[in-house]
């Protein structure tokens, strides 16, 4: 078996697919001889149902809460961490727009109608340093495309937790296929001009997974496998089955009649204009968008996984929905999320949120179970991956930023100890955000409002 280049490329006409961890680059990763840490920050809107997120007490996570009961088989491989605050995500007579838009930031958003925050978030912090080592720098995912601000916020805030600088966010990618064919499509991945005004657009491809990326690359593939020893030749087949596993349904996705966001905008109040002639959400346009929100998300967390586990990024954000969002969720028979979390104390509409709350979080384990699966040497994925899961709002009745719903997933390159639930002491969350980076990383001395590292996580 021969030595492989990390950066080695599956080639074919008009196609170049991006190789997963093998074996055979272990002398060529990292100084250490493991993989790298990959790094994520998933964002929920509308805070959470508390007492039934919160573990009862600080220690081992023995029996999980009700929103968490998905996260069982991978429970060694999460931190529940209690007690953070983001006192920068409160606003003036607002608490949506400068959570969402904030909460990566360390510091308030202005309030104008025109977004300025005070630099970039932690993520691309992070992004400018490592992104330099990947195709692509850093990758910004969500599911719905957002709605105008409100009380004198930019509506900017509320659909962007990623910003580049204090005035461009990083462009939200949305559509799966897109997404697909701008990663492992048509070309080697490179990165994107984000001085350009508008994303270029994928090469045109025809709809039907006979088209396949793996098709174009099939000779270069079989020459590669031949060098391969058994384990790494399995790894590599399992890599192929998960790329043509998302065509076939990014094709079935490019054939629904109705994207699922007008099903589930329709009964919002907000989503209707009230306040003027113009209708307050965007609805995303484009073939493949999925009939279903909960294919759509893991859609997404399908492509990110491969993207981790191709090295095509190290870094990521993914907001299941824009921070005030009255998303519905006909599939658990609940309406306007922004609604419901104003519960206002009722048991229904407690029991709705965790629906939606227990919904998200378990998208969340499918993917991390993946991750688990997937072998990188004598590791997992999971064990090299550091992913915060959380919010800006903690209840969504009382618009509070402190005591904030945050969970650690991965094990960080060995770094991070699972299997816990630790109460912080009422300390900011950039600390977090501090001891994140370094686990990619990047030692920072300070991050907007930090007042040092946790020193929890290890």
């Amino acid at each position: 078996m021969s030595m492989i280049s990390r950066r080695a490329l599956l080639r074919g006409a008009g196609a170049a697919v991006a190789l997963p961890w093998l074996d055979a680059m272990a002398p060529a990763l990292t100084a250490s001889g493991r993989p790298p840490v990959r790094l994520a920050f998933f964002y929920v809107p509308n805070g959470v149902h508390m007492p039934l997120w919160k573990p009862k007490a600080g220690g081992p996570l023995d029996e999980l809460p009700t929103i968490l009961k998905s996260l069982e088989p991978v429970k060694n491989r999460i931190l529940m961490l209690s007690d953070l605050a983001a006192d920068h995500c409160n606003g003036n007579k607002a608490a949506h727009e400068p959570s969402g838009g904030g909460f990566l930031i360390g510091a308030k958003c202005k309030h104008s109608e025109e977004p300025e925050v005070a630099g970039a978030s932690i993520d691309q912090v992070v992004a400018q340093q490592v992104g330099l080592k990947t195709p692509v720098d850093s990758l910004a995912l969500g599911i719905d495309a957002g709605m105008r601000g409100d009380h004198g916020y930019s509506g900017t805030y509320l659909s962007n937790i990623s910003w580049r600088s204090k005035s461009t966010p990083a462009a939200l990618e949305l559509n799966p296929r897109q997404l697909f064919d701008r990663l492992f499509r048509g070309r080697a991945p490179k990165r994107r001009d984000w001085a350009a005004e508008e994303p270029p657009k994928p090469a045109a491809k025809a709809d039907s997974v006979e088209s396949s990326v793996l098709d174009l690359v099939r000779e270069d593939a079989r020459t590669l496998q031949a060098r391969l020893g058994f384990s790494d030749r399995r790894k590599l087949e399992e890599y192929f089955e998960g790329l043509r596993s998302i065509e076939k349904r990014l094709d079935q996705a490019g054939r629904e009649d109705q994207p699922h966001h007008k099903e589930a905008f329709k009964e919002d109040p907000v989503a209707k204009g009230r306040d003027s002639d113009l209708p307050n959400v965007i609805i995303p346009e484009g073939r493949g968008i999925p009939a279903t929100f909960a294919e759509h998300v893991n859609l997404m967390l399908d492509i990110l996984t491969l993207a981790f586990q191709t090295e095509t990024t190290r870094v990521a954000t993914f907001l299941f929905s824009y921070e005030k969002s009255g998303r519905s969720y006909p599939e658990i028979q609940v309406g306007s999320h922004h609604s419901i979390s104003h519960h206002q104390g009722k048991a229904e509409n407690h029991e709705k949120l965790t629906r939606i709350n227990t919904l998200h979080m378990e998208l969340f384990a499918r993917m991390l179970s993946r991750m688990a699966r997937t072998q990188e040497g004598e590791t997992t994925l999971l064990d090299n991956v550091a992913i915060l899961y959380g919010a800006g709002i903690s209840d969504g009745n009382k618009h509070n930023h402190d005591d904030l719903p945050i969970l650690v997933a991965g094990g960080g390159g060995g770094t991070i100890k699972g299997g816990r639930h630790v109460v912080v002491g009422r300390k900011p969350v950039c600390n977090l955000f501090l001891d994140l980076a370094s686990r990619a990383g990047i030692e920072l001395k300070q991050f907007g409002d930090s007042t040092g590292s946790l020193g929890v996580l290890g």
